[in-house]
């Protein structure tokens, strides 16, 4: 989990939602991007978890979502965890059978990606969509099919081969990782086919998703110098109609991000 100083919700929604989990995980680790947490905070918070490791990192690399997260895998990375990652907004919350449920069918289906359902409320109104199935990388390119940050559930061998997350990716982290996974030749995905994470949004709360958001426009034009040439002409048209109506970023506005380029432009995050 990363946190950019979310108090509330991370304490009485995400926190909570992970202490309930049926199957408890091997390890907690929270990592403080761009805020501090006290010494008294973390005292209180290893206190909920009881004898369940809970560390707290500090993002060390670069700022944002991606470096915390990086962060977090290079933590496991050293430790030699060889099982699965789960990953969970500061403001979202997993359902109490969120992590049995994938697990179950990681083992079952020998999967190396599980996907399960991330519902979308909105100011607590719950928005319709479907559940996620037989999703390809193609999709990835020009929006997102349902796999966000909130229901990632990776193996850890999966995550090293394609380098984790691009660190300074300002947005759109969650389409750039599934595309580089589901190009990953060695990838098995697998669906639970059930909904078991919310994913919440506040109309009143500037968000990575929020529309006119001066990093979701930075996402964007990374995302595209990345992956734009890929694109076929309709392909190109869904990206940028889908952009606009989104997020209120037209095309002119995207390719006018002559700064706004990612450092490298290989298949790989920069997690080793």
């Amino acid at each position: 989990m990363a946190t950019n100083g979310r108090r509330d919700s991370l304490r009485f929604r995400s926190l909570h939602s992970v202490r309930r989990q049926i199957c408890t995980p091997t390890t907690v680790i929270l990592i403080a991007d761009s805020c501090a947490i006290s010494h008294e905070e973390v005292e209180e918070l290893m206190a909920l978890f009881g004898e369940t490791e809970f560390v707290l990192l500090q993002n060390r690399r670069t700022a944002g979502a991606a470096g915390a997260w990086n962060t977090g895998l290079g933590y496991l990375l050293s430790a030699g965890f060889g099982g699965f990652v789960a990953l969970l907004d500061d403001d979202d919350e997993w359902d109490e059978d969120h992590l049995a449920v994938n697990l179950g069918v990681a083992l079952e289906s020998s999967a190396s990606v599980v996907i399960s359902g991330l519902r979308l409320k909105v100011d607590g109104v719950l928005s319709e969509r479907p559940l996620p199935r037989n999703l390809s990388e193609r999709m990835f390119l020009t929006g997102n099919p349902g796999w966000q940050g909130s229901n990632t559930f990776v193996a850890m061998r999966a995550l090293t081969a394609v380098g984790g997350f691009r660190d300074g990716m300002p947005s759109a982290n969650d389409r750039d990782l599934a595309l580089r996974l589901l190009r990953w030749p060695e990838v098995h995905v697998a669906y639970t086919h059930k909904w078991t994470a919310t994913w919440h949004l506040s109309s009143a709360r500037q968000a990575l998703s929020s529309p006119c958001s001066a990093t979701k426009l930075r996402g964007l034009r990374w995302f595209w110098n990345l992956y734009g040439q890929e694109l076929s002409h309709a392909e190109s048209e869904e990206f940028f109609t889908r952009a606009d109506a989104l997020f209120g970023f037209g095309r002119d506005e995207i390719l006018a991000g002559s700064t706004d380029h990612p450092p490298h432009r290989e298949l790989r995050g920069d997690l080793l």
